[in-house]
């Protein structure tokens, strides 16, 4: 498994290495006290937001978007998209779950945070169901303060949320409007063609024992921005993910940067 030190450890090489193209920043602390690091890779203007790690258990999209900003910014003096754009990219939201279910055999299926609450379900939207496991109320847990005050402070024109099961893409937002949602379909179309996953219809994006809260529906809500969920991994993987699987992630994602920065302009 990829572990949080390792994750620390190489957020701190890659801050130096590549300080010419990538800045690091600690953009809050979890329930147990760990840093919620933020990258930004590039220096243009069309910025895109992308985060991972939201669930414990999901654990393979951390090291592959840490291989990815390495790889982007290693090939940054001939890569005209990093050169034109900004992403900013937290790999791990949620380094509390994040540890436990990669070192406890009996975690390895914990999404939550170490309050017990699902990050994914605590962001304040018009779906939001206060109780259960999104918290007492909206917005309540650190990681979700944390990320909720990254997107304030780094203003973005596409946002992506980078989960791992089923290798689909959910892009319909019912509290937005059909213009809105027509938008989302066509850069969820685009990237449905670069990696392959389906897209969910309009009708399963929450089910029906779910409720809202999710970072998406924050982010749509809120900004008014595209604002699209990629789940990276057939539904029968096991958690925890082997961090071997972040290549097959890689393969998919490649050309992710690439394929944002064609919507943007493209609109």
């Amino acid at each position: 498994m990829y572990s949080y030190e390792q994750f620390i450890e190489d957020a701190e090489r890659i801050k130096k290495e590549y300080c010419d193209v990538i800045k690091c920043e600690t953009i809050g602390y979890s329930v147990r006290g760990r840093k919620i690091i933020l990258f930004k890779l590039g220096c243009g203007q069309q910025s895109f937001f992308i985060t991972a790690g939201v669930h414990g258990r999901e654990s393979a999209n951390t090291p592959a978007l840490m291989r990815m900003i390495e790889r982007y910014a290693y090939s940054s003096g001939d890569n005209s998209i990093i050169n034109n754009s900004s992403f900013y990219i937290v790999p791990l939201l949620n380094p509390d779950g994040y540890v436990m279910a990669t070192t406890d055999r009996v975690m390895r299926e914990y999404k939550r945070n170490a309050n017990g609450v699902d990050i994914n379900r605590n962001f304040p939207s018009v779906h939001y169901r206060d109780g259960g496991t999104g918290g007492e109320y909206a917005g309540s847990e650190p990681e979700t303060k944390a990320l909720i005050t990254a997107l304030y402070n780094h203003p973005s024109r596409i946002y992506i949320d980078i989960h791992s099961r089923g290798e689909v893409i959910y892009y319909h937002r019912a509290a937005m409007s059909e213009q809105y949602n027509e938008r989302q379909l066509a850069i969820a179309d685009r990237i449905s063609q670069v990696t392959g996953y389906e897209l969910v219809p309009p009708n399963d994006e929450i089910a029906a024992d779910d409720s809202g809260g999710n970072t998406v529906h924050y982010v749509s809500e809120t900004y008014g921005i595209p604002a699209i969920t990629i789940e990276t991994l057939p539904d029968d993987v096991e958690f925890p993910i082997d961090s071997l699987y972040s290549y097959d992630i890689m393969n998919h994602l490649e050309f992710l940067f690439e394929t944002l920065a064609s919507c943007l302009s493209d609109t």
